[in-house]
C-alpha cells in the first residue's frame, strides 16, 4: 500500500531463463538464422554493384559520347583511305577494295575471338556451394554428409 492506495505490480510472464529450450526451437532459431545470413550474403553483392554504377554512371555517359566520336573518326579515316585509293583506282572500285579488306579482317577477327572463348560454368563458385552444403550438412546432422 502507497499512501492509502494499493498498487499492483504486473507479473511479467516470462519463461525461466535458466529453462533449456527444445530442439524444435532451436532448430527453428537456426533456420532462421540462417535464412537472414544467406538473405544477407546475397543482399551485399546487390548493394555494392549498385553502388558502384550509380557511382560511375557520369564516367559512363563521357564513355558513349567518346565511343561516338570514335565511330565518327574511323568512319572518316574509310573514307580517307577511299579517297586515296581513288586517286589511282576509279572511285568504285577503290571503295569496293577497301569493303573487301574491312570484311576480311572483321572476319578474321571474328573468327579468332570465336575460337578463344572458353563457354563454361563457373565451376569455382558450383564447388564452393557444394562444399559449403556439405559442411552445413555435417555441422547440423553431426555426421559425415555424401
Amino acid at each position: 500500500m502507497l499512501g492509502g492506495r494499493l498498487v499492483r505490480i504486473a507479473a511479467v510472464q516470462s519463461r525461466a531463463v535458466y529453462q533449456r529450450p527444445g530442439y524444435r526451437s532451436l532448430l527453428g532459431r537456426l533456420r532462421e538464422n540462417l535464412r537472414t545470413y544467406i538473405r544477407r550474403q546475397l543482399e551485399l553483392p546487390r548493394q555494392e554493384i549498385a553502388e558502384i554504377v550509380r557511382a560511375n554512371v557520369a564516367a559512363a555517359k563521357w564513355f558513349g559520347v567518346a565511343a561516338v566520336f570514335a565511330l565518327c573518326f574511323l568512319v572518316a579515316l574509310v573514307v580517307l583511305v577511299i579517297a586515296l585509293l581513288a586517286l589511282v583506282l576509279p572511285l568504285w572500285a577503290s571503295a569496293l577494295v577497301v569493303l573487301a579488306v574491312m570484311g576480311l579482317a572483321a572476319g578474321l577477327t571474328g573468327y579468332v575471338g570465336y575460337r578463344s572463348l572458353d563457354l563454361r560454368g563457373p565451376t569455382r563458385t558450383i564447388n564452393s556451394v557444394k562444399e559449403t552444403i556439405r559442411w552445413a550438412k555435417s555441422r547440423l546432422l553431426g555426421r559425415t554428409a555424401s
